[in-house]
């Protein structure tokens, strides 16, 4: 879900104070033009210029070749065409997430392939767009019945997320899906449960500055039992395969959960002030206990619990994300960060894949025609890349495909356990069995060396899928022996 970042989120290469004590360091910087290229055997500059006409080696970005399932049975045979990855017409449960997940329908294996897990899809598809989807991309969330089932007569195994809030109760206005077919909230309910509610220490409930959503006290055990039971009900009605659990980093609170103001929380309160309404504890560690309740009580019921942890650059944050099956970080790989938060954001992200977490990545173009953005977040999305790992930027609205996602890069060569295990001549790079994904987070230009025979991969076309269902863009090939990369700026280069 789109979110607005909350201004005084701290990064890493700031002070951790408070609000207004040197806020995330997001320069505005990135979305450069463009990948320009170069004639063969010649060298190139990623991200700057303007598109140039395709190269020797042109091809488009047809499907490339699915990959099946590694142990544990998670994944399932890709489906023609685009990237996405689509199960074959049985359903069999699976095993998804470390925590032995046993899920309803498989979640596809993502190691030798990018796979997409689409944000909300509108309304009113064609059958021409239905088929599309399904062919192209693992899933979606927030759909009705009406809408998910048409596309599971043609996909049995396209997989649906439930939406609701991780740790705040939807302000009374806001609806989400409570039943599979219908809009509403079930505020009137929760609402005659005070305990339920968290207060400050003027006895005040404490909502949202940016939506008016309401914090909950992730400390009172009815709270925990109806949340639970609450989303077990709603997820089997809808028929969904997990919770994606929205604005759920304790990281937010600092800025968000002040209205009216909650000093215990402000700055970094979330982690450093026990509070006696939560027996002594930090909210983060109500949150883990919490987080570490549900985890079980979905799992129990084959649903993972996905939360929205954002993307990992609040340097005094040390919530532990990975008690819960996975994770969908909202805002990855975004071209402002400076390189320290972008650093630890990957390295967790790494993290979180090894250990076989799902793990959904998500972020936001200006236009569709923002190339340089677009190759930005593949890459950086390959260089994590697990089991179990998606993706999705757009524009618009979720029914958008761009080329580069049917790029075929094959099974990686390397992956590192941090980071630093990647970096290469200034830059950091992930090599795979067909090519490389590099990515400069820095402030200044790097160039890399590749063998001969490689080739630059230049997106050209791609955003929305029309009535016909017809995918746009293409993907042309020009061979290099160099790539320059500016600030902020990454490349895909094939063998």
């Amino acid at each position: 879900m789109r979110r607005l970042a909350v201004s005084c989120v701290l990064g890493l290469a700031a002070v951790a104070a408070g609000c207004g004590g040197g806020g995330s360091t997001l320069s505005g910087q990135g979305g450069a033009a463009a990948v320009g290229q170069a004639g063969t055997g010649g060298s190139a500059t990623a991200g700057v210029g303007g598109s140039a006409n395709p190269g020797s080696a042109g091809a488009t970005g047809g499907g490339g070749a699915g990959a099946t399932a590694g142990s544990g049975g998670v994944g399932a045979t890709a489906g023609s065409g685009g990237a996405g990855a689509t199960a074959g017409s049985g359903g069999a449960g699976a095993t998804a997430g470390s925590g032995g997940v046993a899920t309803k329908r498989p979640w596809p294996d993502s190691t030798a392939k990018t796979l997409v897990m689409a944000d909300e899809l509108p309304g009113g598809l064609t059958a021409a767009q239905q088929m599309f989807v399904v062919t192209h991309m693992v899933g979606t969330q927030k759909l009705t019945l009406a809408q998910s089932q048409p596309l599971r007569a043609l996909q049995p195994n396209f997989l649906v997320l439930h939406y609701h809030l991780a740790i705040w109760q939807s302000a009374p206005s806001v609806t989400f899906i409570v039943d599979g077919m219908n809009w509403g909230n079930d505020y009137p309910t929760v609402t005659t449960h005070e305990s339920w509610f968290w207060h400050n220490q003027a006895g005040m409930r404490v909502a949202s500055t940016s939506d008016g959503k309401l914090l909950m006290n992730l400390g009172d055990s009815g709270l925990a039992d109806y949340w639970a039971q609450s989303l077990i009900a709603q997820s089997v009605a809808g028929d969904y395969d997990g919770v994606f659990a929205d604005s759920a980093s304790p990281a937010l609170l600092q800025a968000e959960a002040q209205s009216p103001a909650e000093p215990r929380l402000a700055g970094t309160g979330a982690r450093d002030t026990a509070i006696a309404e939560l027996g002594g504890e930090t909210y983060i560690q109500a949150w883990q206990t919490f987080m570490t309740g549900l985890d079980a009580a979905l799992a129990a019921q084959g649903l993972p619990l996905i939360p929205n942890t954002s993307a990992f650059t609040t340097g005094w944050d040390n919530t532990n994300y990975e008690l819960t099956a996975g994770a969908f970080i909202e805002g990855f790989a975004d071209p402002s960060f400076v390189v320290a938060d972008w650093q630890h954001s990957t390295t967790q992200i790494l993290d979180l894949a090894a250990k076989h977490k799902i793990v959904i990545l998500q972020n936001y173009l200006t236009s569709t025609g923002d190339v340089a953005t677009r190759l930005y977040y593949l890459a950086n999305y390959l260089l994590v890349r697990g089991d179990k790992t998606y993706i999705d930027y757009f524009a618009g609205d979720a029914l958008e495909w761009y080329p580069e996602w049917g790029i075929d890069m094959g099974a990686p060569v390397k992956t590192g356990a941090t980071v630093a295990d990647l970096a290469v001549g200034g830059a950091y790079e992930r090599e795979f069995a067909k090519g490389w994904a590099a990515v400069n987070p820095g402030a200044s230009s790097v160039t890399l060396t590749f063998p001969a025979g490689a080739r630059l991969a230049t997106p050209q076309g791609g955003g929305a899928i029309d009535a016909a269902g017809d995918g746009p863009g293409t993907i042309s090939y020009t061979g290099v022996s160099s790539v320059t990369l500016p600030a902020h700026a990454a490349a895909i280069v094939l063998k």
